[in-house]
């Protein structure tokens, strides 16, 4: 049987109860889905704190299907942004609210998002007096615009929360088109957005990671950080295959990457290693393909040559990268340069 990647339960639960309360959809829509809110939670004796249980990723998806198929509130993924609901939140929601200040809260964040969703991505990083945070989901995962936008919301009012303080974006941009519905980015992200964005970005003035994160306690933090750790470990393990193999594909990129060589730097014949991949859900192929998607974008913002980057990413020439960006981000590396130039000027 294919495995798949598990999500925090309380995550499902909450856009369950959230989506039925808010009137998005009904529970005949729910049963026709395959989703029960007495099976989401385990309360056996035995059973783990509803914190630290986990439930299949389709189970969201299929929640965030059903809200993007609502077409009386096409910002639903904001409005479910802005909710704060304390009574769900997990294991790794409470970690960053006993941690002393934003920064410390955001390190947490980044590095054991698994904890919530292994498929959604976050990195940050600082660029002049500004703190840049971008987002992104699996690739092969359906997510759809709706959930991006309660990601983004979600962050900036879990941060007021944190903070006490109201928190508004110097600027944000969106991988998707201007939506219909643009007047409520406004409200929530400010007036400086861009769509067609090659990344979903928030800017925030730099000064926002030395905000302290009021009722944060050092000795509750000691202990809901190694039941966290503890928790993401077990996580980790079953991860470590896909973190090893994309390892390898990127320090093979520029020679060209060989499936025989990866294996046998992991010790197993070629058919094991197609089978443990798919029974995570992927190929070799696709994490080729993953890994370099991810290094282009990375190089292309960084400014190096577009050349350089096709060929250290292993491709045959320039044009074939060129082809291969526009499929990944809908734009070419010109043109997304283009766009940074734009950005950068007053």
């Amino acid at each position: 049987m294919q495995k798949t990647t598990s999500v925090s339960a309380l995550t499902v639960l909450d856009l369950h109860d959230t989506l039925l309360e808010m009137g998005v959809t009904t529970l005949e829509q729910m049963t026709a889905a395959g989703l029960h809110r007495e099976q989401l939670i385990d309360h056996g004796s035995h059973a783990l704190p509803a914190q630290e249980q986990r439930l299949d990723e389709s189970l969201l998806l299929k929640l965030w299907q059903l809200a993007a198929n609502n077409s009386e509130l096409p910002h639903i993924g904001l409005l479910i942004g802005r909710r704060f609901n304390p009574a769900t939140r997990g294991i790794l929601a409470n970690w960053l609210f006993q941690c002393t200040q934003v920064s410390e809260a955001l390190d947490v964040f980044q590095k054991h998002i698994a904890l919530m969703n292994p498929s959604e991505h976050w990195t940050f990083s600082e660029v002049e007096d500004s703190l840049l945070l971008q987002l992104s989901f699996a690739a092969d995962k359906p997510y759809p615009q709706a959930a991006i936008e309660r990601s983004l919301s979600a962050w900036l009012r879990w941060c007021e929360e944190m903070t006490g303080q109201a928190i508004r974006p110097r600027r944000a941009e969106f991988t998707f088109s201007r939506p219909a519905h643009h007047q409520a980015h406004v409200e929530v992200f400010g007036d400086h957005l861009v769509y067609d964005s090659p990344r979903n970005c928030l800017q925030l003035p730099r000064s926002v990671l030395d905000w302290p994160i009021r009722g944060a306690d050092d000795y509750l933090k000691q202990i809901v950080e190694q039941r966290a750790l503890q928790h993401f470990e077990r996580l980790q393990a079953k991860c470590e295959l896909l973190a090893r193999v994309r390892q390898l594909i990127q320090t093979d990129l520029q020679q060209g990457v060989s499936i025989e060589k990866v294996c046998k730097e992991l010790h197993v014949s070629r058919p094991t290693l197609y089978r443990r991949l798919k029974q995570e859900g992927t190929s070799f192929t696709q994490l080729v393909g993953e890994v370099r998607r991810n290094l282009a974008f990375e190089q292309i913002r960084q400014g190096l040559p577009v050349a350089q980057v096709s060929d250290d990413l292993g491709f045959k020439d320039v044009s074939t990268f060129h082809r291969a960006f526009k499929r990944w981000f809908n734009q070419s590396p010109g043109e997304y340069r283009g766009r940074q130039r734009g950005a950068r000027t007053p």
